[in-house]
């Protein structure tokens, strides 16, 4: 039988193993994140990475700004700002308007670029795409997390608008030493809203219900012009570019019926003669920022 003094001595020793194994599970215990700054990444198609619009939509440029909406609680919110710096090769994002976890529960993250949007659930389309930094302005790009507070996250973005190229060729018999001027591309809508889908963990777009408009293009590269529009369906027939040449109107129309998806990018070749303006749809290399249709109509 153990004397009493054995007795004690065990269950001196059991208490301070169970001391011990207490401290050691606080220790491996992760502190509440709560009030720590939120550190934040954004990517576009698998890639730490943005949008040259004009590009493969799929490179972040520097000074680029992402804006962040943090809801929490009764739908409390709370917005920061990310700012994209490439030094040397190297790049990083850096807080301009810091982000901070407010709660140790689940909480809602929405990213959207441009960032000078004040309200991410509605965007307008901007009309004026005549320059490479209004185009830019047009490109919506947003993203949507919902977890638990970690101490880096990494926010998947898409490109939600459907971009529009057009590489054209003026007959320069017809037209000599003539361009294009004045191009622009007809959009289904002129804005639309987004929802956010906790279930599925995305930001979802409505139906677009606003009203068409168009869109005063960008030229580039010479022989190309682009703009960016909101997702539609276009019918057989219907009017989709007017330009001019000179004093003189054209336009062109849809071949076939046609639906533009969001995050798709739309390239066709526009032949322009005296007596004929010949839409055609051309194939692409797939992108990694955008998603490019391999037969257009």
């Amino acid at each position: 039988m153990k004397t009493i003094k054995q007795r004690i001595s065990y269950a001196v020793m059991a208490l301070m193993a169970m001391g011990f194994t207490a401290c050691t599970q606080n220790e491996d215990m992760a502190p509440t994140l709560k009030g720590q700054e939120i550190n934040a990444t954004f990517s576009v198609g698998g890639m730490q990475t943005r949008v040259n619009t004009l590009g493969a939509g799929n490179i972040w440029e520097n000074k680029d700004r992402i804006r962040v909406m943090q809801i929490f609680g009764d739908q409390t919110t709370k917005t920061g700002e990310y700012k994209y710096v490439e030094e040397n090769g190297l790049y990083r994002w850096e807080p301009t308007v810091r982000l901070r976890w407010e709660k140790v529960g689940r909480c809602e993250l929405i990213a959207w670029y441009p960032s000078d949007i004040d309200i991410p659930h509605i965007y307008n389309l901007h009309t004026d795409q005549s320059d490479e930094t209004k185009l830019k302005a047009a490109d919506l790009i947003n993203g949507y997390w919902y977890d638990v507070p970690k101490d880096y996250v990494d926010i998947p973005m898409k490109h939600r608008m459907s971009m529009v190229t057009i590489v054209y060729h003026v007959g320069t018999a017809d037209y000599p030493n003539m361009d294009i001027s004045e191009p622009q591309v007809y959009s289904k809508h002129n804005s639309v809203r987004f929802g956010r889908d906790q279930i599925h963990g995305q930001f979802e777009m409505s139906t677009p219900t606003g009203n068409p408009d168009w869109v005063q293009a960008c030229k580039h590269d010479g022989d190309m012009f682009s703009a960016i529009v909101i997702p539609g369906s276009y019918k057989t027939g219907e009017i989709f570019l007017k330009f001019k040449i000179g004093d003189k109107n054209f336009h062109a129309k849809m071949k076939s019926d046609t639906d533009f998806k969001e995050g798709e990018r739309n390239t066709y070749k526009l032949d322009v003669g005296k007596d004929k303006v010949e839409l055609t749809r051309i194939s692409i290399d797939n992108m990694t920022g955008w998603t490019n249709e391999e037969e257009l109509k």
